[in-house]
């Protein structure tokens, strides 16, 4: 079996250093801003950007200059809070956040590029279009997979004291393990010695349907009112990434 793996290996190695096209191996990581979107019974809405973290690892085939790559990325996802004006229910943006796990997901991309070469080569900008499947990190079927809340008791705590009438209390919900979307991107990069590439990316990722949305409901001493955040499934990314490639590249 080694016997054969070796023998395997050797002429994919063969062939693309004879073809100058060949495998390669790649790192990402940067920052994304995910969009989520809150509104309520009065009909008040509210749009934020909630930066988190992503990182990618991937492998990828060059003929000539187009490419096609698959691995996987690790989105880290949180839930920006929302200040609620229990006068006027009209929300603003916070500069706080919650999450978990549970928020988290995989994205497995297949992903198609072609290269344009300046500068001798050593210069090139990408242009990139990836279908992803995004798979929940931590799902349960039992939903909701969290909770929080804003001068409210939890389960089991026998001390808490309200210090007005008004408070929220949200849960979050995670409506499916597996989820499809689409991404564009764009890469500018250097190239070393026509073995490796360091570069920058910007991309636009948005999935085919919500990943997660919390429930909201506000009290006070005069009414209840109910709402709901909702990632989009929007996000837009930055990272800085690394390429090295088996064979080199003319």
């Amino acid at each position: 079996m080694k016997k054969t793996f070796g023998i395997l290996l050797t002429v994919i190695l063969s062939y693309s250093c004879f073809a100058q096209n060949g495998f390669y191996l790649g790192y990402e990581n940067g920052a994304k801003w995910d969009k989520f979107y809150y509104i309520n019974d009065k009909g008040y809405n509210l749009e934020q950007l909630q930066l988190d973290g992503v990182f990618s690892a991937y492998i990828g085939y060059r003929l000539k200059e187009y490419t096609i790559e698959t691995g996987f990325q690790g989105f880290y996802s949180s839930s920006p809070s929302v200040i609620y004006n229990y006068t006027t229910s009209k929300p603003s943006k916070s500069n706080s956040s919650g999450g978990s796990s549970s928020m988290d997901s995989w994205i497995i991309p297949l992903r198609f590029g072609k290269d344009f070469k300046m500068c001798k080569n050593r210069f090139f900008v990408k242009p990139e279009l990836s279908l992803t499947t995004i798979i929940a990190r931590n799902y349960s079927s039992k939903q909701p997979s969290g909770g929080w809340g804003e001068n409210v008791s939890f389960p089991g705590d026998t001390t808490f004291v309200p210090t007005t009438p008004d408070s929220t209390r949200g849960y979050w919900y995670r409506p499916l393990k597996v989820n499809f979307g689409i991404e564009t991107g764009l890469s500018i990069g250097y190239r070393f010695k026509e073995k490796a590439d360091i570069y920058i990316k910007g991309s636009y990722h948005s999935s085919f349907s919500p990943l997660f949305y919390d429930t909201v409901t506000h009290y006070s001493a005069t009414e209840t009112v109910k709402g709901t955040q909702t990632f989009t499934g929007i996000s837009i990314l930055f990272q800085i990434g690394l390429k090295y490639y088996f064979a080199k590249q003319k």
